[in-house]
């Protein structure tokens, strides 16, 4: 059976919600509303959200600070909702943890076609809303089932999976932005990549000069993965965009 999606509209303007429900509706989702942080708990409690787009400024509550709080439990991929006036709060949005942001006004199929790509990125992985998962079981006898993984430094990226390992074999969280630009940049190590190419590749769609959301990303993903001992595993290349620093191996492993 395929899965409808649910999305989850967050904004405490009712005309808002029922154009964006109708609109999602429309194009194959199902929809869930929520006006204040009580409606929204509840209904990420419920297990059954897929996405949700979240207002900046709601008339009582900060969208900020319910975006900041929902990364402490879950990696569920958010779209914040912004003014124009509000930059300055989509780009500390995106620095906690948000996938990507909009700005009103909006044409209805730019935000389609958002939720659409932050879905198709977050795949099977779009967590529920839930207490931080317990430590990885110890690892399975040889079945003669087999994984690829991408190792640099003591780093390992399990592409299967959607996880990244530190060097204490604990699973680093990553929001699905932050894993698949990782994954982008280990894909093609010691090369300079654009700010263009990244956008394209993480969003499918094209970056502009004022555009942050490549910047802050990497400025999260480089908080996550950088060193004890200052390596920089993403350098910045002036003019250009960035760099994977460091060469990465493929190995195949038994599970």
């Amino acid at each position: 059976m395929i899965h409808t999606a649910k999305i989850l509209v967050v904004d405490d303007d009712f005309r808002i919600r029922d154009l964006l429900r109708t609109s999602l509706e429309a194009e194959g989702f199902a929809v869930a509303e929520a006006a204040t942080s009580e409606e929204l708990y509840e209904c990420l409690a419920s297990g059954e959200i897929d996405l949700i787009t979240m207002d900046v400024l709601l008339d009582r509550e900060n969208g900020l600070d319910l975006v900041r709080d929902i990364r402490r439990h879950s990696e569920i991929p958010i779209i914040l909702v912004s003014g124009r006036v509000d930059l300055i709060d989509t780009v500390v949005g995106l620095e906690i943890g948000a996938d990507d942001y909009i700005t009103k006004p909006f044409p209805i199929r730019e935000l389609i076609a958002r939720v659409r790509s932050v879905l198709r990125r977050a795949r099977s992985t779009a967590s529920s809303y839930s207490a931080p998962p317990p430590p990885p079981p110890p690892a399975p006898e040889d079945t003669g089932d087999a994984m690829e993984v991408v190792r640099f430094g003591d780093w390992t990226l399990m592409p299967a999976a959607r996880e990244l390992r530190g060097p204490d074999n604990k699973i680093v969280g990553l929001t699905t932005a932050e894993y698949d630009l990782l994954e982008i940049f280990v894909n093609s190590p010691m090369r300079a990549l654009s700010r263009d190419h990244l956008m394209e590749q993480l969003t499918g769609r094209d970056w502009q000069p004022n555009d942050r959301v490549i910047d802050n990303h990497v400025a999260q993903l480089r908080k996550k993965i950088e060193s004890d001992d200052g390596f920089e595993w993403i350098k910045t290349v002036r003019g250009t965009g960035y760099m994977f620093a460091s060469k990465t191996t493929r190995e195949t492993l038994q599970i």
